[in-house]
């Protein structure tokens, strides 16, 4: 009973690493913060965790599990492509239901100067580009997508997602929350030669000659 009282508090811990990270950036938290959160002792962080580092790689590698089991369920969908292209711009595009963009960016930041937190990154990314490229590959397969090399569709779509989150991240207000969902969408339809509407962007009417 114990043991699995100690597992419950580490991963609470974690949890709450996550949640100060995403607050205050990596930089400026402390395991003081994070005992802070958690109404415990610093003590009690550093009995699981010896240093700082080691909380943040492990907080980054539980965040990831949890990111990619969230991607796992959503592609492995027994749906068609178009629906679970459509279900991963809501769960994973800048502007969609996960708000961890900041999480993240500031851990590929980090990851520069530290080779666990890079692995951990790395690791999340690679998957992130596989199972993006076996959703095109699929959807060329049955006819719903219509792109000549999708590997090289994916890829641009998972970088186009990364560029648009590093800028609103870095230029919080800048764009407009509407006008970044259509750029995804139509950006996402164009990898996959398909029509924009079919991943919820209805084009303007034309008003030339009005």
């Amino acid at each position: 009973m114990a043991r699995k009282q100690v597992i419950l508090r580490r991963e609470e811990i974690l949890d709450a690493t996550v949640e100060q990270i995403k607050q205050r950036g990596i930089a400026t938290t402390r395991v003081a913060d994070v005992a802070g959160a958690l109404n415990v002792s610093s003590g009690l962080v550093h009995y699981h965790f010896a240093t700082k580092e080691q909380l943040v790689e492990e907080a980054f590698a539980h965040a990831a599990r949890r990111e990619m089991e969230a991607l796992r369920t959503t592609v492995g969908r027994r749906t068609t492509a178009v629906a679970r292209m459509k279900a991963l711009l809501r769960l994973y595009s800048p502007v969609g239901q996960t708000p961890s963009w900041r999480l993240w960016v500031d851990g590929w930041s980090a990851g520069m100067r530290e080779q666990g937190l890079q692995d951990v990154m790395q690791q999340m990314d690679a998957e992130w580009k596989a199972r993006m490229t076996a959703l095109v590959e699929e959807g060329a397969a049955s006819g719903e997508f219509h792109c000549e090399d999708p590997r090289a569709a994916a890829w641009r779509i998972t970088l186009f997602l990364d560029g648009l989150a590093v800028q609103l991240v870095a230029r919080r207000g800048a764009l407009e929350k509407a006008e970044a969902q259509r750029w995804v969408r139509e950006h996402v339809a164009g990898q996959l030669g398909i029509p924009a509407d079919l991943l919820g962007v209805r084009r303007a009417r034309s008003t030339a000659g009005a």
